[in-house]
Parts: C-alpha cells; structure tokens; sequence
C-alpha cells in the first residue's frame, strides 16, 4: 500500500505546482462558462418555481372583476345593495396602481347573512389560491383573542402579525371575524396601518385589505 500512498502525493503536488499553473488559463475560461451557464439555469428555474410555488407575483395575485361580479350576482342572495357597494370598492381599489391607503371594509349584520361568504368571494377573486392563500390572513376574537387580561399582549403580537406579513406582501387580506366580541382596545392597535401613510416604520399599508365582520 505504500507506493500507492506515493503517487497519491505525487499526484497532488504536481496538481499545486506547475501543472495546476499551466491549465489555470483553461480552468478558468471553463468556470466562466460553468457560472454563466448555471446562472442562467437557475433564472429559469426561479420563473418556473413561481408558477408552481404560491409567491407575492401578479401569477397568484390578480384580481378577476368579472369572477366577483358574477359571484355576487348569482351566489349570493338578499344582499343587492350590498354587492354593489362591495364590487365598486374592490374593483376601485384594485385598479389603482398607487392606492392612498389600505382597503377596509366592515360587513355588519347576523349569522348567516352571508358575511363570511363575501370575504371568500372577494379572496377567490383576487388570489389563486382564494381562502387557502398564505397571503390570506384570518383573526377570530374568541380563537386568537380570548383573555381580556392578555390585552397588552394581543396588541404587540397583532402589530407584529401584521406588519410582518405586509412585509412579505404589500397585497395581504386581513379578516378580523366576531369583531362585536373582540376587545374594544385591541383594534386600536392597528388603526395607524389603515390611514392615510405612505409608510409606518418602512413598511407601506397602502395595497393591503382589512375586512372587519
């Protein structure tokens, strides 16, 4: 085993001396090649990775004006005035490119008057990935907010929750669902990101959704 051992070192030295010198010109001519030709695989792969990964991109974010109008008009019952009023303000807000500030809607009224299926119908329109979106955010007050006594608590988390994921896409919906049972301080947590700013600490509200039910 020993004169193997020897050429083994023999072979490296001649790989960091000389040798190695005469073929770096070559060696690195074929690295240049191998980094461009791997960059360019690795942008095409991105491109592809977006359509079969949910991402914050006009491929899983676009609104269908026509999907919520033909909703509203046929799956949705009684409530006329309503889906009018709802389509104007989501279409108009989606058709801005430079919105002034966030989209907040408040939908009042019992169970079952359909509060719940509007706030689908309007995230089926706007996400491919409707209700299931990672970008589709819902808060229930007697699930995430039980305990008066954990106000303080709530309030820090729900800022954080928020301006996270607005962070990780300006086109975020956030549903806050049993509001008349949610803590009457709570929401004031969050009253600056619906207003009219430019940005909050460097993060823009502005193409966000707030629907309160």
């Amino acid at each position: 085993m020993q004169p193997r051992k020897r050429h083994v070192l023999l072979l490296w030295l001649l790989c960091c001396s000389g040798v190695a010198e005469a073929l770096e010109p070559i060696s690195t001519t074929i690295a240049v090649g191998m980094a461009a030709a791997l960059t360019g695989i690795l942008a095409r792969y991105q491109n592809i990775f977006y359509h079969f990964h949910e991402c914050c991109r006009p491929e899983w974010i676009s609104f269908n004006e026509t999907r919520l109008k033909t909703d509203l008009e046929s799956k949705l019952f009684g409530q006329h005035i309503a889906s009018r009023i709802i389509l104007k303000a989501v279409n108009g807000f989606m058709s801005n490119d430079n919105p002034k500030k966030p989209l907040v809607l408040s939908l009042h009224g019992w169970t079952g008057t359909g509060k719940n299926f509007v706030s689908k119908l309007i995230a089926d329109s706007i996400y491919a990935e409707g209700m299931q979106s990672s970008f589709v955010h819902v808060f229930t007050s007697t699930l995430h907010f039980p305990h008066s006594e954990h106000i303080a608590t709530y309030k820090s988390q729900l800022q954080q929750w928020v301006r996270g994921n607005v962070t990780n896409c300006e086109r975020s919906m956030f549903i806050f669902d049993e509001m008349d049972k949610m803590h009457p301080g709570l929401i004031d947590s969050i009253k600056p990101y619906l207003d009219y700013y430019d940005k909050l600490d460097g993060v823009s509200y502005r193409k966000s959704i707030f629907i309160f039910l």
